[in-house]
């Protein structure tokens, strides 16, 4: 299975850049959307529990690595803002963490989607998303190996 990730150097050469100064923390990125998209845990760093854990550790105000992991607990576990108090403070955390880093443009339209999708405008999210995440999808698509 694959198991070089990029760094944050090679995500700027996709023209992906992270705002993180964490090559770890975008490591871990490429792991967690790496393992989710071919379906599968990399032993090699913990599967995509103890990959989301990590890249939160390495950097736990990197914007895009909160949206992950805030995606995939709307996604996979089914979390919502109105019965989780502490889901509730994950998404105002992703909120504030868009108002004080100096992010891009990309990386809040997927802050807005999931915060949307949180509030439960799914119809908002969706659309965002599809709209604006072609190219990144496309470009970690090539890097699965199945």
């Amino acid at each position: 299975m694959h198991t070089q990730w990029r760094d944050g150097g090679e995500w700027k050469k996709e023209k992906l850049p992270l705002t993180t100064p964490s090559d770890e923390a975008c490591k871990m990125y490429d792991a967690v959307v790496t393992q989710y998209v071919g379906w599968y845990d990399e032993p090699s760093v913990g599967g995509i529990e103890h990959s989301v854990d990590k890249m939160i550790a390495a950097d736990p105000d990197f914007v895009m690595g909160n949206v992950l992991k805030n995606g995939l607990d709307l996604l996979g576990t089914g979390k919502t803002v109105t019965l989780d108090p502490d889901f509730k403070l994950d998404i105002e955390k992703l909120r504030e963490l868009c108002q004080k880093r100096n992010i891009s443009n990309r990386e809040k339209l997927h802050a807005d989607a999931i915060t949307q999708f949180a509030q439960g405008s799914v119809r908002r999210y969706f659309g965002a998303l599809l709209l604006r995440t072609s190219v990144f999808w496309s470009i970690t698509f090539k890097n699965i190996i199945i």
